[in-house]
């Protein structure tokens, strides 16, 4: 991590020595997470992200073409793009079952989406909100839908169709999926001083979220509505799921 000065922040000498070190690009990226976190899309200026990273603005254009095309490159930093062939691949000699696979679509979701992040990612979403969401439409389906979302689908209907699953509608029940833990990530903040709060802060908080939304999501699909029960993974799987989300 970045280093620190007695009281856990950079002093000015070892920001300034890591800036050096950085790649101008890298540096830009960092300064305008900053800056959008701190002033919004519409309240910051491609001067200021220049000024903040160290380098002329003129540089800022450069590498990034416009400030529309350098807040397109942080959104998608901060929602990241799941390699969903690569899980493919690698779950392909396990030979599972849509029960299986749609453990492991959840399991995913609710780890990778929980994981800590840096607190400057939920402002420039709080922003987006503040602001009416003029990116927010395109951050959404441009970064956070399709490939999670197509990956449900594909293995609900595949569930439908083989008679694991009984027929239901796939789009709400990813709805509920994707709203749930959406809202339960941007929206901690203002859970303070709840019991809510308490249950995201806790260690085995994320297990119980975890817990709750996969038997949300059986009871809507198992063939018998009230047969609740989870289908099992190995432990061979569980670590390379944990694996993904390590180096997620």
């Amino acid at each position: 991590g970045p280093a620190a000065g007695p009281h856990g922040r950079d002093t000015e000498a070892m920001r300034k020595r890591r800036d050096e070190r950085e790649a101008p690009a890298a540096r830009i990226l960092r300064a305008a997470k900053e800056e959008f976190a701190r002033r919004g899309f519409s309240g910051s200026r491609v001067e200021a992200i220049g000024r903040r990273a160290g380098v002329n603005p003129a540089l800022v254009l450069y590498y990034f073409k416009s400030k529309d095309a350098l807040y397109g490159a942080l959104l998608r930093e901060i929602f990241g793009e799941f390699d969903r062939e690569d899980l493919i691949v690698r779950l392909r000699d396990f030979r599972l079952g849509p029960p299986q696979k749609l453990y492991i679509a959840v399991y995913l979701i609710v780890r990778l989406f929980l994981k800590p992040r840096d607190p400057d990612y939920y402002r420039i979403v709080f922003h987006e909100l503040a602001d009416g969401s003029p990116h927010l439409r395109k951050m959404a389906l441009e970064f956070i839908i399709p490939e999670r979302r197509a990956m449900v689908l594909e293995i609900l209907r595949e569930g439908i169709a083989s008679g694991d699953f009984r027929p239901c509608n796939p789009l709400l029940v990813v709805h509920g999926v994707f709203s749930f833990v959406s809202n339960l990530v941007l929206f901690s903040g203002i859970y303070n001083e709840t019991a809510l709060h308490e249950l995201l802060r806790d260690d085995e908080g994320e297990t119980v979220i975890l817990d709750h939304l996969l038997r949300y999501v059986f009871r809507e699909v198992n063939p018998e509505p009230h047969d609740v029960r989870l289908p099992e993974l190995s432990g061979e799987i569980l670590r390379l799921l944990d694996e993904i989300i390590k180096n997620y």
